[in-house]
């Protein structure tokens, strides 16, 4: 089913696009490997807790994992460049409260303000390029680099990671990304236009609401299983509510306006080799 585009104004195919959305996905994926990296150096110097190095380490990847669907509705409905410079300054307040926490909590929540603005960027990065690279061949080769990014920051993350905790401190792996994060949102400003795809497209809140509760509840029960005991009362009702969560969000899918993973989708010829059959 086509969708029409509402755009505010014409986006310029150019290499700046590109090399914007490129810096915005490598810094959100590098933020998801390089912690590995500072997990003993932190625990040392906060006297840390297993427990708490995962979530220092699984926070991010919680909050990126469940608000990214939500976030590509949110920069259709109102603006790619907007939700893209959003989800770049989030990164960036959440990059400098890692760098800077005085203990263990703050560093949670810096990482969960970086996971909420990875989430909010990557998607509108890859709908900017969509639009801005009109030509099939054209579009093909932007993604094909934006994609690459994926490897490259598997390659830069733990080695540079590994550097600055060697040469400096685990806070120079926060604080050394920030005047990327700054470059990506100065060129994001003024070399990317606005646009937007209104039609058609509605958040689905239950369904977001739903995605949470299961992520959350299975990362709680996973994570702090071994210090409640996998068979105590609280291991166990976390990971039954997961399952519940899980269910009632793939029935909820087939009948809801604006979807989170439109199931019929899937059937698509193009996406059936690499997809699983979906629920009937």
């Amino acid at each position: 089913m086509s969708i029409a585009l509402t755009t505010k104004r014409a986006l310029p195919a150019g290499g700046l696009i590109l090399l914007t959305m490129s810096l915005g996905v490598l810094i959100a994926q590098i933020d998801t490997s390089v912690v590995n990296l500072a997990v003993k150096p932190i625990g040392a110097d906060f006297k840390a807790s297993v427990t708490a190095l995962q979530w220092i380490v699984d926070t991010y990847n919680l909050v990126y994992a469940s608000l990214l669907l939500s976030a590509g509705t949110l920069a259709d409905l109102y603006g790619r460049r907007l939700i893209f410079a959003l989800g770049i300054g989030l990164f960036t307040l959440g990059t400098l409260v890692c760098g800077l926490a005085p203990g263990v909590t703050t560093l949670v929540v810096g990482r969960a303000i970086a996971g909420l603005g990875a989430a909010l960027e990557v998607p509108a990065s890859l709908a900017i390029l969509t639009i801005a690279y009109p030509d099939t061949r054209e579009r093909t080769r932007a993604l094909g680099i934006w994609a690459s990014c994926y490897g490259i920051a598997m390659v830069i993350g733990p080695t540079a990671g590994g550097m600055l905790v060697d040469s400096s401190s685990w806070r120079s792996i926060f604080l050394l990304i920030v005047p990327f994060c700054a470059a990506t949102l100065f060129l994001v400003l003024t070399s990317v236009p606005e646009s937007s795809s209104p039609q058609g497209r509605r958040l689905d809140l239950p369904g977001q609401g739903l995605a949470i509760a299961a992520l959350g509840s299975f990362s709680l029960a996973a994570i702090e299983g071994p210090r409640w005991g996998w068979t105590s009362t609280a291991s166990v009702a976390a990971f039954s509510f997961s399952i519940v969560a899980v269910t009632l969000f793939f029935r909820r899918q087939p009948g809801v306006a604006g979807a989170l993973v439109p199931l019929p989708m899937l059937r698509h010829p193009d996406l059936r080799p690499a997809s699983p059959s979906p629920p009937r």
